[in-house]
């Protein structure tokens, strides 16, 4: 960043205002002091003089984010960038604003780019592991996890979402169950140890519970959590997945809603709360979710496979036709979406695309089956091994 001195020498000779702008030092001195209000007007100030000059559009998007202006923050910090490519704290809080603005995808570019400038930043590739993580990209998260904490090895945080990647690569096909749940055990005794009160604690065992199929006591363990720390993030989330996992609906919703409270949120909240509101016959209620479950996921074919559900409730079979397509060019090509499929193009007396829906559907299914024979096959096989 250029010095207060040289940008206040900068304002005196370009400044042909008469009433000149606050000087850096001013503008810096708000900022430091926690009066972010008024240091944004003054960088506002500040950047309508002189336009050009990276560095103040860098702190006024400072004062955006740190007054949790999040959509304001990400646009300057853009600017920023396009003015200065260089500035490498402009892409780390460009990024981490676009996470709390429930966009991990966008997220992700700006924070790989960040810890490409700096691998020694832990809070770069924590980010960008809760990105990663937030787009069940589980390996490359555990990663980013494992890159932070060589860098804070004592921040249960990222212990935490670390062992979680761990339990979600163990219920992958052909994963290695015996190493990933030494590594998650390793992992929970090293919260353990700097922390054994720590609420992850309780999410952790919750999460070992739910995969051992005992959802009774992972919603045990996670009530217990909430109580104890109720702003922390995705602890509602997760009940409330529970919850609808049991198909208690009501609880569920609840718990969704005190997510979408917090200042960041789960991504995948707006996803649930609109497959609740399409499962109770109410796609009104649903679609706003749903939009903006695929702003939070664009990558992702699940909101627009929920969204084409609620478009048939309403009888607007061409939007959930589109749903359903674009849930497709995603990577949804399960059975039953194919089916969804089917009958909107029927609807829409399109019958011979409806009828290569229904034979997509079909081997889509047949697909499915033998996978799952094959998964049958591998399980045995390894036990007989072992």
């Amino acid at each position: 960043m250029i010095s207060p001195l040289i940008f206040v020498a900068a304002l005196v000779v370009s400044s042909g205002q008469a009433g000149p702008p606050p000087s850096a030092e001013a503008a810096a001195a708000e900022l430091e002091a926690g009066n972010y209000a008024e240091a944004e007007r003054d960088y506002r100030r500040i950047v309508d003089a002189y336009p050009r000059m990276p560095e103040g559009y860098t702190n006024l998007g400072l004062c955006y984010f740190l007054q949790k202006k999040y959509q304001e923050a990400a646009s300057t910090f853009q600017y920023s960038l396009k003015l200065q490519p260089a500035m490498a704290n402009a892409w780390l809080f460009l990024g981490i604003s676009l996470f709390d603005l429930n966009e991990p995808a966008r997220a992700v570019t700006p924070l790989r780019h960040y810890t490409s400038l700096k691998h020694d930043d832990g809070q770069g590739h924590y980010y960008l592991g809760l990105s990663l993580l937030s787009l069940e990209k589980f390996q490359e998260a555990a990663q980013e996890f494992l890159d932070a904490k060589k860098i804070d090895p004592r921040n249960t945080d990222i212990l935490y979402h670390l062992a979680q990647c761990y339990l979600h690569l163990g219920g992958a096909h052909g994963a290695d169950l015996k190493s990933l749940r030494a590594a998650f055990e390793r992992t929970v005794g090293e919260i353990a140890a700097i922390d054994p009160a720590s609420v992850r604690l309780h999410q952790l065992q919750a999460g070992s519970y739910e995969a051992a199929g005992d959802s009774d006591k992972a919603i045990r363990e996670l009530e217990e959590a909430v109580k104890s720390r109720p702003r922390v993030q995705g602890l509602y989330y997760t009940l409330g997945c529970l919850y609808l996992k049991e198909y208690r609906y009501g609880e569920a919703l609840a718990q969704f809603n005190s997510e979408l409270a917090l200042d960041s949120p789960n991504p995948r909240t707006y996803l649930q709360i609109g497959h609740i509101y399409t499962d109770q016959h109410q796609p009104e209620k649903a679609l706003p979710s749903l939009q903006r479950a695929t702003q939070a996921e664009p990558d992702s074919g699940k909101p627009w496979v929920e969204m084409g559900r609620a478009y048939m409730m309403i009888d607007q079979f061409d939007k959930a036709a589109a749903a359903l397509e674009k849930a497709i060019k995603r990577g949804d090509n399960t059975a039953s979406t194919y089916f969804i499929l089917s009958t909107a193009y029927r609807k829409m007396g399109k019958m011979d695309m409806a009828e290569q829906a229904v034979k997509k559907s079909e081997e889509a299914s047949r697909e499915q089956s033998n996978k799952a024979l094959e998964h049958v096959h591998a399980v045995v096989a390894k036990e007989n091994t072992e």
